[in-house]
This record gives C-alpha cells, sequence and structure tokens, in this order.
C-alpha cells in the first residue's frame, strides 16, 4: 500500500538552505542506505508530515525496542491486555482524529500502517484470502508483544464499528475483516 501511493505521488522542486554539517550527515547517511540525498530527504519530509507532526502533539515518548521488549517480558499478560486497551482508546483515537477528523476504517488501517511502519513495532502485511482482507503484524517482541499489540488495536477497529477476528501467535498479529 505504502509503495503504491509513493509510485503516485507528484512531486515539485523546492530549494532550500541548510546547515552544513547536517547535510554532510545526511550524504554520509545516503551514502549508507545506499539512495540519493533526494531519497532521503523525501523520506524524512514523509515521516514528518505523515506521522511525527501527529504523534508529536500527543506527546509521543520514544523507546528503545530492546526497552520496550523488556517491558513487555515482565508485565503479566492480563497487564499487559489492560495497557494495550487503555493505550489504544488514548493514544488511537486522538492520533485518528487529528490526522483524518474522524475514525473510519480507513483511518483504522491507516493508523494500523504508521504504528507498525513509524513505531517499529512491525511489519504491516496485508492481503486478501477468500473475499476477506487480512492484516499481519509481524514482530520480534514474542508473546507479550502479541498481547498487547492484539489488545492495542482490537479497540481501534470497534472505534470504527467493525469487530474483526484477531489471531495471536508467538511473532505476529493476524486480522480478519
Amino acid at each position: 500500500m505504502r509503495e503504491e501511493r509513493e509510485k503516485s505521488r507528484k512531486t515539485t522542486s523546492a530549494t532550500f538552505r541548510i546547515d552544513e554539517q547536517a547535510y554532510g550527515i545526511m550524504q554520509e547517511d545516503a551514502r549508507m542506505r545506499k539512495v540519493s540525498v533526494n531519497t532521503l530527504v523525501n523520506q524524512l519530509l514523509d515521516y514528518y508530515v505523515t506521522s511525527d507532526r501527529f504523534l508529536d502533539e500527543i506527546g509521543l515518548v520514544r523507546i528503545t525496542r530492546p526497552n520496550f521488549k523488556r517491558f513487555l517480558q515482565i508485565t503479566p499478560e492480563e497487564k499487559l491486555a489492560l495497557l494495550g486497551e487503555a493505550s489504544s482508546k488514548d493514544l488511537g483515537r486522538s492520533y485518528m482524529m487529528s490526522k483524518h477528523g474522524e475514525v473510519t476504517l480507513a483511518a483504522v488501517l491507516d493508523y494500523l500502517q504508521g504504528f507498525a511502519h513509524y513505531g517499529g513495532y512491525a511489519k504491516y502485511n496485508e492481503t486478501e484470502t477468500n473475499g476477506k482482507r487480512v492484516i499481519v503484524l509481524v514482530h520480534d517482541l514474542e508473546r507479550a508483544g502479541s498481547v498487547y499489540i492484539g489488545a492495542y488495536i482490537k479497540p481501534l477497529f470497534e472505534s470504527a464499528g467493525y469487530r474483526p477476528k484477531i489471531t495471536l501467535t508467538e511473532d505476529s498479529v493476524v486480522i480478519e475483516l
């Protein structure tokens, strides 16, 4: 989905003045990622436009994946489920309202893609099987991660009027619509 959106975008030319040291760092990062500085700048701008500006509004606190994984591992599953659900109700709805002005299935799916991609929680995969939309969030957060993510996403869909089948595995959350 994300790739389709990127391919269909029109571009425009713009001229910016940036700090020389920042530009040097961007050139080095672009070389290491094997992309052009232009592509890197577009990725950074895309991150800001599609995610960061909304997350800043709602007070995002960033945490490393290893620390988040440790947090998940020491928290009992029933507490993880409660935390996931409460976090979703606070953060998810606020984010979708801030970005889309309403909570719809499209807003939920956009949020999930951002949750996975920008949050670094999982990889988002979507397919259609037997007339059903199937979304798989693959992660490396073990069973505790699936419990948290599953509890987090359930209220998102419910707020848009959907009750998907959610299946948890050791390394994924499968959502059938």
